[in-house]
């Protein structure tokens, strides 16, 4: 099965899945590989030994972005299983012609070059002897498991491996469903914040709000965790149980919730009208429902009879692929460019347009970003503000300009692999800036000896003389909120 997602995702009939990240790599060169004083590989020409990273380094070979560094790559697969042993008498060193494996009785050493097949082959007498050295500490299918790991996490912090849970959670996330709480998370100055809850969600129901910080689930302290980790936490199968105790700022006070897990519907748009007639759009994500729930918002617009759009995409950390250009071509003429992408190869390039000839082309939009905005979000952004259609206004948003394509092994799990890069449709690769808003909103509240993500982005913004001509205060936008009684911003 293949996926497309931004972090995108079409289904084809290949095993595969489509995502989008940031990243380059040397390329390979032609030179062979060598080895002195390693076993013969002892697999049979007939043995299932090293079979999935063989099919991963495959997929890597003819689907990754970047031509591959294969040494690099090898020598990665090495060290990581060096380290899974976690046998002190087993370690690896680094030399001028290349490394070598030291145990308590012996020390071998090999060359690992950029040919494919070569390297393939020293790796394969490397991971053999690794074997027969892990006396039964690790399994075979452990050992490869580790190789394939190391391998995949060489390429770039987009890339990886994934078990079969991880495989099957990611394909269950972009159907727009899943057992859980219903919250959404940020990461915030390096704390995890409560973002909102979803409606009708446990974690509505027993009063968690908007800015609550995690410190524990389960009783186990998450200070260090990233989101994914806390989404792995809370996610389980519908009727079980977790604990979470989440510190209040505004109340200086802690509470722990016991919830039971339910089967949530991610709502990823929220629609209300403002007075002038004004249509409040807030897309939270890219799942397989959002082009439908925008549809129900604008049916409700189109009642309203607004004259125009704010299309808030702030902390929107993107998905869908597939659905950005459906959510962008309800804005701009049909068979407009929306993106394209490029992959290795000259010829691998593909263009996604404009799709409905009924759209709101005609309609004033006013695009909010910040540097969460990622991915689909900054696809959307970039192929309206391209167009000449929206003004975008907040911060440079995150710079997220590839795309990652989720394959199926045929052991049940998979690879995320970056297959190729995003640009809008002037050409432009956002990975450097990310989408540079015409408004910029500088934050000029920030909390005394905070180091967080926000301020370390405003000092950013002020020192790189970004192209955006209008600059406005936070403060200044909240006071025009409050004079006039508006909620646009809020």
């Amino acid at each position: 099965m293949r996926l497309s997602r931004l972090a995108s995702k079409k289904i084809f009939s290949a095993p595969s899945a489509v995502l989008l990240g940031l990243f380059l790599l040397l390329p390979a060169g032609g030179s062979n590989s060598t080895l002195t004083s390693l076993p013969n590989a002892e697999a049979s020409f007939f043995s299932n030994d090293l079979e999935l990273f063989e099919e991963v380094i495959g997929l890597v070979g003819d689907k990754y972005v970047y031509a591959p560094d294969y040494k690099k790559m090898f020598m990665a697969s090495i060290d990581k299983m060096i380290r899974a042993l976690a046998d002190e008498n087993i370690s690896l060193e680094n030399e001028s012609t290349g490394q070598s494996i030291s145990t308590f009785d012996k020390n071998i050493r090999h060359t690992l070059g950029y040919n494919r097949e070569s390297a393939l082959e020293t790796f394969k007498k490397a991971y053999y002897f690794l074997l027969e050295k892990s006396e039964g500490k690790l399994s075979k299918k452990k050992l490869e498991i580790a190789a394939v790991t190391g391998l995949m996490d060489s390429l770039d912090p987009y890339s990886k491996y994934m078990n079969a849970d991880s495989f099957n959670k990611s394909m269950r996330d972009t159907e727009g469903s899943y057992g859980g709480l219903g919250m959404i998370v940020t990461m915030k100055d390096n704390r995890l914040h409560v973002v909102k809850t979803i409606k009708n969600s446990p974690a509505q129901h027993v009063g968690i709000q908007p800015n609550d910080i995690f410190e524990k689930v389960n009783g186990a302290n998450i200070e260090k965790m990233q989101i994914s980790e806390l989404a792995d936490k809370l996610r389980g199968q519908p009727g079980t149980e977790v604990t979470v105790t989440l510190y209040r700022p505004s109340e200086k006070k802690k509470y722990s919730h016991t919830l039971n897990r339910e089967i949530i519907s991610i709502e990823t748009v929220e629609y209300q009208t403002l007075k002038n007639k004004v249509g409040s759009i807030k897309i939270t994500g890219f799942s397989k429902q959002t082009n439908d729930q925008l549809k129900e918002a604008l049916i409700k617009a189109k009642r309203d009879k607004v004259k125009g759009f704010i299309l808030d995409l702030r902390d929107n950390p993107g998905g869908l692929l597939e659905q950005s250009v459906k959510i962008a071509s309800h804005f701009l003429y049909r068979n407009r460019l929306v993106v394209y992408t490029q992959g290795r190869e000259q010829t691998d390039r593909d263009e996604y347009r404009a799709r409905y000839q009924n759209s709101l082309h005609s309609m004033p939009v006013v695009i909010l970003i910040n540097q969460y905005s990622a991915s689909a979000a900054e696809i959307v952004a970039g192929a309206l503000r391209d167009s000449g259609k929206a003004l975008i206004i907040g911060e440079n948003s995150y710079g997220k300009g590839t795309v990652q394509t989720i394959f199926r092994t045929s052991n049940g799990s998979g690879i995320r692999l970056t297959t190729s890069k995003y640009y809008t449709p002037s050409g432009t690769d956002i990975t450097s800036q990310g989408i540079v808003p015409e408004i910029h909103i500088m934050k000029d509240r920030i909390p005394k000896n905070s180091t967080g993500a926000s301020e370390q982005a405003n000092i950013k913004f002020l020192q790189s003389g970004s192209a955006s001509t209008i600059k406005l205060k936070e403060t200044q936008i909240n006071e025009f909120i409050v004079k006039n009684h508006s909620a646009v911003l809020k």
